[in-house]
């Protein structure tokens, strides 16, 4: 057994070198790396179409919404609500608390009040709007209720059995019975301060989130009230871009039935990859592999990253660094290094289904004089003749050994970049149609944040949402919540998070995948119809969900069409209903964790039938 682990350590790295002399040889003769087929083809700008991106305007006082949403002064608040609504096409209308009016119960189906202030609304009509749920309406309250006397009318309607005189503070929370797949039983417990009132409840009340610090005081519940529904939301965390995911989770409780549209793609960008890498050694490394750096990420990192393409069907969106140096003036020259590795990887990432993007010259990001880049050590640009010197270098060297490439994507190096320097990336290299900053904005960063959507440039934006080969508790809800609300799960990574403290490197090359690992597979559990592609094809996902409007028609009792439009060729829906479907006409479903399901629509006609009605 000895001699053959010996005979394996000798030959891995021969033929690792091998494939390596291999791709270096083939790029010399200008023989291109074979590329997987593209299986979401990109759609024309929509400069070039008729159609408009889908939406959900607010309604008019008239018309019949799905959403009649109450709101007091807490606008931040109200942006994410409405973000939510519309992103899921679902109709709205949001009414100031103390404009409500009863005889707006009968044009909306759902009524949910997101302000703590209650007082607009006096006993008399607490008690009518209770009795508008009995007889089958749903009503949610979306933020942490005060304690006035509006509140103490329909305290036991709502299932509180008794209630602490003020809110209590807490600093960590969980889902239960397997709500929030993916995040699962994990505890959230970063950098968390929120308050809530502390409340026992009827035991007809079902608890889906609570306290995680032993006291168990619960967040999130639902009670059924005769023919109608209650929810309430007791937290304040349902703010920003991060706690959209939250207003999903309330609507999915108090909905017996939501339908809407997702993006379905799942990505993995590698940045600075390829690109040049550090010489030398990393004593940790050294002592754990035996290798330098280089030795350890060509032995050791890429076949396990490649491991996981195998595996789970992983595509990997790799982003070119031609050099590292901080040059803003041209000439803009190569650096006389030898980069056979550089075109050893990009072989190995084509081969491996992935897709090779842009990332820069350098590592300098494309903005100009008076940029501020919030305490980072980057130079500005003096010209956007400067910038396109140097994308047009890029393009240069990455055609030198890709010549048939057709570069698609761009990522701006540590996701700055201006609106100058985009439409010098646009000009310059035209194929480029996906621009990948970050979907969640930093405190104190001037990065480029981003929605999915398409730009009125034509660029389509796909950001990354979560990063890192060990996640933390926060990056594993925002994955969590996003692929329930978009169906998507974005993360980057770098090749340098293994020598870097912050990022992981402290706990070692073998725990960080390991981590990885496991959350690749809880998330190849929980939504196993994940469609994994490159940034690319993910653009092509974007458009399709971004375009799409959804008309909601009830044809009877057990059964719910959706119209979409414009339809090219699919629509991916996500379904999350209270009793499992009987049939889908045009279009093919997909059960994936209890209570929800993905339909590839295949027709711009979706119907869906239940057995018992709805």
């Amino acid at each position: 057994m000895k001699k053959m682990d010996s005979v394996v350590a000798v030959l891995v790295p021969l033929l690792v070198l091998g494939g390596l002399l291999a791709a270096v040889l083939l790029s010399q003769r200008g023989i291109t790396p074979h590329a997987r087929a593209i299986e979401l083809e990109q759609l024309a700008p929509l400069q070039e179409e008729t159609v408009q991106p889908g939406s959900v305007q607010e309604q008019t006082e008239d018309a019949f919404v799905d959403l009649l949403i109450l709101t007091g002064t807490e606008k931040d608040f109200h942006q994410t609500l409405a973000d939510v609504v519309e992103d899921m096409r679902l109709s709205y209308r949001s009414v100031d608390i103390n404009a409500f009016s009863l005889s707006m119960l009968e044009s909306a189906d759902t009524v949910l009040i997101y302000t703590q202030d209650l007082s607009a609304l006096d006993g008399e009509t607490m008690v009518s709007l209770i009795g508008w749920v009995e007889d089958g309406g749903h009503l949610g309250f979306a933020l942490v209720p005060d304690t006035g006397s509006s509140f103490q009318v329909i305290s036991r309607k709502l299932g509180i059995s008794d209630y602490g005189a003020g809110y209590v503070k807490y600093h960590a929370f969980r889902f239960k019975d397997g709500f929030l797949p993916v995040f699962n039983d994990l505890v959230f417990d970063v950098e968390l301060e929120d308050f809530a009132l502390a409340v026992r409840l009827e035991e007809d009340c079902q608890v889906y989130m609570e306290t995680a610090d032993g006291t168990g005081v619960p967040l999130l519940w639902s009670r059924e009230l005769e023919s109608g529904r209650i929810a309430v939301f007791n937290t304040s965390l349902m703010q920003g871009k991060d706690g959209r995911g939250f207003a999903l989770d309330v609507l999915s409780v108090l909905c017996d039935t939501l339908c809407y549209p997702i993006i379905n793609a799942g990505m993995v960008f590698v940045d600075d990859f390829p690109a040049p890498q550090p010489e030398g050694f990393d004593e940790r490394l050294k002592e754990q592999f035996g290798y330098d750096v280089q030795g350890f990420f060509r032995n050791h990192w890429w076949p396990d990253m490649k491991e996981l393409t195998w595996k789970y069907g992983v595509r990997y969106t790799g982003v070119l660094v031609e050099t590292y140096n901080d040059i803003v003036e041209p000439p803009f020259e190569p650096d006389g290094v030898d980069h056979a590795l550089i075109r050893f990887y990009t072989s190995e990432i084509l081969q491996s289904g992935g897709e090779v993007g842009l990332h820069g010259y350098n590592h300098q990001p494309l903005c100009p004089d008076g940029f501020e880049y919030a305490g980072e050590d980057y130079h500005t640009w003096p010209s956007t003749e400067n910038m396109r010197l140097a994308v047009a270098e890029l393009l240069r060297y990455g055609k030198s050994f890709l010549p048939s490439a057709s570069f698609t994507t761009y990522v701006p190096p540590s996701n700055y970049l201006s609106e100058e320097g985009q439409q010098v990336v646009l000009r310059t290299v035209p194929t480029v149609t996906t621009i990948s900053g970050l979907y969640l904005p930093e405190m104190g960063v001037n990065a480029l944040v981003q929605e999915f959507e398409e730009e009125e440039d034509g660029s389509i934006s796909v950001p990354r949402i979560t990063s890192g080969f060990a996640m933390d508790g926060y990056n594993e809800l925002v994955a969590a919540h996003e692929l329930m609300l978009h169906g998507v799960f974005s993360h980057f990574i770098h090749p340098d998070d293994v020598l870097d403290d912050d990022r992981g490197a402290d706990l070692g090359w073998m725990n960080m995948y390991q981590s990885f690992t496991d959350a690749l597979e809880r998330i190849e559990q929980a939504y196993p119809e994940l469609r994994w592609c490159t940034a690319t094809e993910g653009g092509a996902a974007v458009q399709r969900y971004d375009r799409v409007n959804v008309q909601r028609t009830r044809v009877d009792e057990r059964t719910l069409e959706f119209t979409l439009s414009p339809f090219y060729d699919e629509v991916w829906l996500a379904l999350r209903c209270k009793q499992p479907p009987e049939s889908v006409e045009n279009g093919e479903l997909y059960p994936m964790s209890e209570g929800l399901y993905w339909i590839r629509a295949t027709g711009e006609n979706v119907r869906i039938t239940w057995g018992t009605a709805l």
